[in-house]
């Protein structure tokens, strides 16, 4: 017999590691700009962050994009290449 559980526990732990990269985008942007954002804001795809935020946090978050990509290459093994 198919056993749904085993089925579902895939997809259970692709959620909880795109939630744990969001937290750890929200955590970095939180430690470099002292703004704090929301990690259901975050969308990352194909290894580019996109913020759903207000423009003048998206500024202050591009004005530190540097030090923000620095920061997650010392926190998570996936490679960010590009906040948008």
């Amino acid at each position: 017999m198919f056993d749904i559980a085993k089925y579902l526990g895939k997809f259970r732990k692709l959620s909880e590691s795109r939630d744990y990269l969001r937290s750890a985008v929200a955590a970095a942007i939180k430690e470099t700009c002292r703004v704090e954002i929301n990690p259901k804001s975050i969308d990352i795809t194909a290894g580019i962050v996109r913020i759903k935020e207000k423009p003048i946090i998206k500024s202050e978050i591009f004005i530190n994009k540097t030090k923000i990509l620095s920061a997650l290459e010392k926190k998570i093994q996936e490679k960010i290449t590009d906040i948008v």
